[in-house]
C-alpha cells in the first residue's frame, strides 16, 4: 500500500516530520513500512512557459520554439510533440535538471540548438499522457500550480490486515496525527450533501439486508467529463494509480483518501428507475470493467438494473454502464456489503481488485455514509448546486471548471433497527461495556485482579 506523504500531511494538520523519521515512527507505532521513495524532486526546478514562435525544421518532424519564460527571459527549445504551438503555456525542464534518471542540458538536435525541453505530464511524473507536452492555464515564469515534490511510503499490505481504517490516507492521517503531535483535518463536509431526495432520480432495493445493509446512490445531472486537475492526476499517479477521467478519478481518490470504495454508473445506459441489490440469476453474466465476461451463480451478490447485473457487488464494475465522454448523468454508489461474501465472490470469479481488498477487511457501515462533498473538489466537471433548492454546493467550483448548473440527488436505503437492543442503542452499548470490563476477570481470576488492584472491583 502507498501512502503520499504530502496527503498524510495535509489531512493531520500540515506536520513537518521529516518522511524517513516518519516512516520510522509509523513502523515503530502502527504498521510496518517497506521503504520510502522521494518523487517529483524535479518540480522544484521546472517552470511554465509560453510558446511565442514555432518554426519547422527542415527534413524533421521537429520543430524550433522559442519559449516565454517570465521576467523578459527566453530560449530556444527544439520539440517533437504535436501539440507544440504559439500561445501554449506548457511545462518547462531547464539545463541541469534530472529528468527520469537523465540529466537535461544543452543538446545540439535536428541540427539546432536546444537549451532544455517542454515535458509531457509523463516526462514529468505528473500522469500517464506521452501525446504531448502538458497544457497548462498559467502564466509564464512560475511552477507548475499545485504539483510539489512529494515522498511515497510504502506499507506491509499484510500489517494493515486487521486494519481496515488504515486502507485509506485518512485513517494512516489518524495515526500519522497521534504520533507526529497534528491535529486531524476530515476532508468531508457532511453538510453539503443533499438530503434524500422526495423523488429522487433512481429508487435502491436491497433485497438481502445481511449481505448488503446499506446503499447509498447520488445522481448528478449535466455532468462534463473532462481529464481531471492536474494536481489530482499527480496524486493518483504518485500511488500507482492511473488518471483515466474527471469521474473515474472521483471514485479512485475517496478511495484511496477515505478507505471506502466507490463506483460510478452512466444513468443513461442504466434501464429502468431502480437499481436492485440482489443474488444473481441461474445462467446470468456480466462483461466487466477489465473485459473479462463472468458468469455468475446465485451466491453472487449483483448491482443490477431492470434489464440485469451492471456490477458484481463489492469486486467490479461492469463495461456496459460505465463511464464515457459521452456520459452527461452520472449515478455515484457508496455500499457496505458483507466482507466474507465478497471475499469468496472474488475467489471464485478470480477477480482481486482494490475495491475488493478493501471490502474484504470491512470497512464498517459508518464509514459508508455518502463522504463526496468535499471542502476541496477533485473534479472540475461536478460542480454547482445540488437539487432541491439547497443553497450550498455540494462539490466546490475549481478553476476551469464548467459554468452551467450540476444537480444533485440522493437515493439511499439501509438496514433500521428493529427493536431496543439491537446495535447502536443505549442498552446494547451499555451491554458492551459491562462486557469489556469483565473481560479481564474472567481470563486472569477475579482473586489475582483484586490482589493487584485492590478496590477497583467490587466484592
Amino acid at each position: 500500500m502507498l501512502f503520499s506523504v504530502n496527503w498524510l500531511s495535509e489531512l493531520a494538520g500540515g506536520i513537518d516530520t521529516p518522511p524517513q523519521q516518519l516512516a520510522l515512527l509509523i513502523t515503530t507505532r502502527t504498521a510496518e513500512q517497506e521503504g520510502v521513495e522521494e518523487v517529483g524532486a524535479h518540480l522544484r526546478e521546472v517552470r511554465t512557459a509560453r510558446v511565442t514562435e514555432v518554426q519547422p525544421i527542415e527534413g524533421s518532424h521537429n520543430v524550433r520554439a522559442t519559449v516565454d519564460l517570465g521576467g523578459g527571459a527566453t530560449a530556444q527549445v527544439v520539440c517533437g510533440a504535436p501539440n507544440c504551438r504559439p500561445g501554449i503555456v506548457t511545462a518547462y525542464v531547464p539545463p541541469g535538471v534530472s529528468l527520469g534518471g537523465r540529466q537535461i542540458g544543452k543538446a545540439v538536435i535536428s541540427g539546432v540548438e536546444s537549451n532544455g525541453m517542454l515535458a509531457s505530464g509523463a516526462e514529468l511524473g505528473l500522469n500517464r499522457d506521452h501525446e504531448g507536452i502538458l497544457e497548462l492555464d498559467a502564466e509564464p515564469g512560475i511552477p507548475i500550480p499545485d504539483c510539489f515534490p512529494d515522498s511515497i511510503l510504502e506499507i506491509d499490505n499484510k500489517s494493515l490486515t486487521h486494519r481496515p481504517d488504515l486502507w485509506g490516507h485518512l485513517g494512516m492521517a489518524r495515526e500519522v496525527a497521534a504520533v507526529a503531535g497534528g491535529a486531524l483535518q476530515d476532508p468531508v463536509d457532511l453538510s453539503l450533501l443533499p438530503a434524500p431526495a422526495a423523488a429522487p432520480a433512481v429508487q435502491v432495493e436491497i433485497e438481502d439486508l445481511a449481505l448488503c445493509p446499506r446503499y447509498s446512490a447520488l445522481v448528478f445531472d449535466n455532468v462534463t467529463v473532462q481529464p481531471s486537475p492536474l494536481w489530482l492526476q499527480y496524486r493518483l499517479t504518485a500511488i500507482g494509480l492511473n488518471p483515466i477521467n474527471n469521474i473515474v478519478d472521483v471514485t479512485n481518490y475517496l478511495a484511496a483518501e477515505l478507505s471506502q470504495p466507490t463506483h460510478a454508473f452512466d444513468h443513461d445506459k442504466l434501464t429502468g428507475g431502480t437499481i436492485f441489490v440482489r443474488l444473481a440469476r441461474e445462467g446470468e453474466s456480466i462483461t466487466a470493467l477489465n473485459g473479462e465476461r463472468y458468469p455468475l451463480d446465485a451466491q453472487a451478490l449483483v448491482i443490477a438494473d431492470a434489464a440485469g447485473p451492471v456490477a458484481v457487488a463489492g469486486v467490479i464494475g461492469g463495461l456496459d454502464s460505465s463511464v464515457t465522454a459521452a456520459t452527461n448523468r452520472v449515478v455515484f454508489e457508496s455500499a457496505n456489503f458483507h466482507p466474507g461474501h465478497v471475499r469468496k465472490t472474488s475467489a471464485r470469479l478470480k477477480c482481486r481488485t482494490d475495491a475488493s481488498m478493501r471490502f474484504e477487511r470491512h470497512p464498517g457501515p459508518g464509514k459508508h455514509h455518502p463522504r463526496w462533498p468535499r471542502r476541496r473538489s477533485p473534479s472540475p466537471g461536478l460542480t454547482g448546486h445540488p437539487a432541491r433548492g439547497r443553497p450550498r454546493r455540494c462539490f466546490r467550483a475549481t478553476p476551469g471548471a464548467s459554468t452551467h448548473r450540476v444537480t444533485a440527488r440522493l437515493a439511499d436505503a439501509q438496514a433500521r433497527p428493529r427493536t431496543p437492543s439491537q446495535r447502536g442503542t443505549p442498552d446494547h452499548r451499555s451491554a458492551r461495556l459491562h462486557r469489556r470490563r469483565d473481560r479481564p476477570r474472567r481470563f486472569l481470576g477475579r482473586r489475582a485482579l483484586m490482589a493487584r488492584y485492590q478496590g477497583h472491583f467490587p466484592a
